[in-house]
């Protein structure tokens, strides 16, 4: 054994002990076993804490009871007080569709989608795709047949191409 051999096995034997002392030191801060759907959860488990859960299903329940009204202005409380959070946008895109106004609610539910992408993710449990595909083809007939009526309406264009935005992001989304 000569000197290059002897100091390539302290070499090895250096490294396996700092790489033992770094990872032992480092046990208990990160937590691979988890998923990207808990991760989300604890990150949104401040604004939960916060009310935003309670009053979001008091403006579920009001608009499946049939008061818009008062499910619209709770959920703009809640998108003026909770302005990063999509859950208050999908509601809103939710209550629009009940209004029969498809091209706001898909303006909403983009609005939702670019603030939490999972809501077009299969694997998580806040998958909205086929409601989104409902709203995006009753968008696309109102925005036709207002083209058809005034070709000229600067506002529809911009409505169609934040529309085939939307399609777009669905059909490359998880679904």
């Amino acid at each position: 054994m000569d000197r290059l051999d002897r100091i390539s096995i302290w070499a090895i034997v250096i490294l396996i002990i700092s790489s033992f002392a770094l990872i032992s030191g480092h046990t208990g801060e990160a937590r691979p076993d988890r998923g990207p759907q808990q991760r989300a959860a604890v990150s949104n488990a401040a604004a939960s804490s916060g009310g935003i859960a309670g009053r979001m299903k008091l403006a579920r329940n009001l608009m499946e009871a049939g008061n818009l009204v008062k499910a619209e202005v709770l959920v703009r409380d809640l998108i003026q007080n909770y302005p990063y959070e999509g859950e208050p946008r999908m509601v809103m895109g939710d209550i629009c569709m009940r209004r029969q106004d498809p091209v706001r609610g898909m303006l909403e539910y983009k609005e939702a989608i670019d603030l939490n992408p999972d809501y077009l993710d299969k694997k998580t449990p806040l998958f909205q795709g086929k409601k989104l595909k409902v709203a995006v083809r009753e968008a696309l007939a109102e925005i036709d047949e207002g083209l058809r009526q005034n070709p000229a309406d600067e506002s529809l264009k911009k409505d169609r191409k934040t529309l085939y935005y939307l399609q777009r992001r669905i059909a490359g989304s998880c679904s």
